[in-house]
């Protein structure tokens, strides 16, 4: 029986006082940004907020983001509809709250309400689904193309900000397509996927831009995208949920679930979140093509 998953869950506390804030030293090479805005998701088991925050001054335009923060105190009465003034930290490879002041409370935004994906999430040993795709070169596709080779399937978009989303997915399959090539037991035996959810500024052109950009070899790793109700249908089976909150260009909130198929079409290993490792979807992906037969 499949598991019916919240890919997006509120978890609120009502609280009346707030600690004084702690200071999180700075890691080295790490740049700091005054952040200020309205909490939307609380996750505290994942230690993450997303939060629908203005223009964050030298970094990135307003949008709604998920952050991960620092320190567990952060978190304590975190409440959605909270209003936040606090601190970002990005380095080269991760970005996450320092610093949080509250400030007030405000009614949620209408389109932000809580979000719970009641489709059936596939799990290992379930068949991946189809869906008709468009890929970086303007062309059809639908998704069964992939059947009879292991391949690796994750969800960006290209304007994601923060270097521990959408662009460390990106690095890792820049790593998985390099060390594969040069592997005899992999080299021409997998494929990498690389599917968008902001259609309207990820365009085939885009995509085609955007996979140069990371060296990507079209022979093994596509990027598609599709209307935006077929894009959400088909991340949603993959665990994947998708919250646009307002009408500005990626004001997204989403999380990160990479999936590995088998050949034969069935899932093999979900990978959820940005903390697996390549050396780990490596040796999944030997196991995968090493199976009698493939």
């Amino acid at each position: 029986m499949k598991r019916v998953a919240a890919v997006l869950m509120l978890v609120g506390a009502v609280s009346c006082s707030r600690p004084a804030p702690q200071q999180t030293p700075p890691t080295s090479n790490a740049k700091r940004y005054a952040i200020s805005g309205q909490i939307l998701v609380v996750n505290a088991a994942k230690q993450s907020l997303s939060i629908k925050h203005g223009d964050i001054v030298g970094y990135m335009p307003a949008m709604t983001m998920t952050f991960q923060v620092a320190r567990a105190d952060l978190m304590k009465g975190r409440e959605p509809g909270e209003l936040i003034v606090g601190t970002l930290e990005v380095d080269d490879t991760a970005g996450r709250i320092v610093e949080i002041t509250h400030t007030g409370t405000a009614p949620m935004p209408d389109r932000a309400s809580p979000t719970s994906m009641a489709a059936s999430v596939l799990d290992v040993g379930d068949t991946a689904p189809d869906a008709a795709l468009i890929d970086q070169d303007n062309r059809r596709r639908t998704f069964a193309e992939w059947r009879g080779t292991a391949t690796l399937i994750t969800f960006i978009y290209t304007r994601c900000p923060l270097p521990n989303f959408c662009p460390l997915m990106d690095r890792n399959f820049v790593a998985i397509q390099k060390q594969g090539a040069a592997d005899p037991l992999l080299k021409g035996k997998f494929k990498l996927v690389s599917v968008s959810f902001d259609p309207d500024y990820d365009t085939p052109a885009v995509l085609k831009t955007h996979a140069a950009s990371l060296g990507a070899d079209p022979a093994g790793w596509s990027f598609l995208t599709a209307d935006k109700v077929t894009i959400d249908r088909f991340a949603a089976k993959f665990g994947v949920g998708v919250v646009r909150e307002g009408s500005a260009p990626g004001d997204t909130t989403h999380n990160l679930r990479t999936t590995l198929i088998g050949p034969d079409g069935k899932i093999l290993k979900v990978y959820g979140g940005s903390d697996w490792s390549v050396a780990t979807v490596l040796a999944d992906l030997r196991a995968a093509t090493a199976a009698p037969g493939k």
